[in-house]
């Protein structure tokens, strides 16, 4: 049922490196951080691995290969998530700076963990990745691939929540630091917002860019 060693082996340093890769997640997971402390950090780490597991649970039942092979729905949802994201940023960079600790968030943890679950979700090519990643560690011919799968979705979120973790705990130990000075608190947010509003721009922009050189 389990997959052999070798490939387990081999999973968890392509799982570390892709997600040590600079990509949008662990761009907002340390803005985050920087902008709201060591718990906001963390906590949305924990709310992409959530997101992740959505994902995940989608490719298994093969939902994922259904959204792949309709583009008005992909384009859809990627555009009501780069919305949000853009929503999310706007929020940071207007928001007031934090007291001189930076440990208590100026949203609720648990807003930010609801936040961060559903931009994750809205990002249908978080599933198309798991759809062409995982498989490639997967016995295909096996009566357990579906199980396969899933281990190796799960073993991916641990791999991810130490990453993203200590992204987020480390930024958030930063902007500790630097929040000494009020002024620098303000520009830290402000810096931190538009850096994830860039990151919502982004996913309209691309697909712009893609449209322009194709005409």
């Amino acid at each position: 049922m389990f997959p052999e060693t070798a490939l387990i082996l081999a999973f968890i340093p392509s799982a570390l490196l892709l997600t040590l890769a600079p990509g949008p997640d662990i761009v907002y997971v340390a803005m985050r951080g920087l902008a709201e402390g060591r718990r906001a950090g963390l906590v949305a780490a924990l709310g992409l691995i959530t997101g992740i597991f959505v994902h995940i649970t989608l490719a298994a039942l093969g939902l994922s290969a259904l959204l792949a092979a309709s583009p008005m729905l992909f384009a859809a949802i990627k555009y009501a998530g780069a919305a949000y994201i853009l929503y999310i940023g706007w929020k940071i960079a207007t928001a007031p700076p934090l007291d001189f600790d930076g440990s208590t968030p100026r949203l609720g943890l648990g807003r930010i963990f609801r936040q961060t679950i559903l931009m994750n979700i809205l990002n249908p090519k978080v599933a198309l990745f798991f759809l062409a990643f995982l498989p490639q560690f997967v016995d295909r011919a096996s009566e357990h691939a579906t199980a396969q799968f899933i281990f190796f979705g799960f073993l991916f979120q641990f791999c991810a929540l130490l990453v993203m973790g200590g992204v987020g705990l480390f930024a958030g130990s930063v902007t500790s630091i630097l929040r000494r000075n009020e002024r620098a608190g303000l520009y830290l947010n402000r810096v931190s917002g538009v850096v994830v509003m860039l990151i919502g721009a982004g996913i309209p922009a691309k697909e712009l860019w893609t449209l322009f050189n194709d005409a």
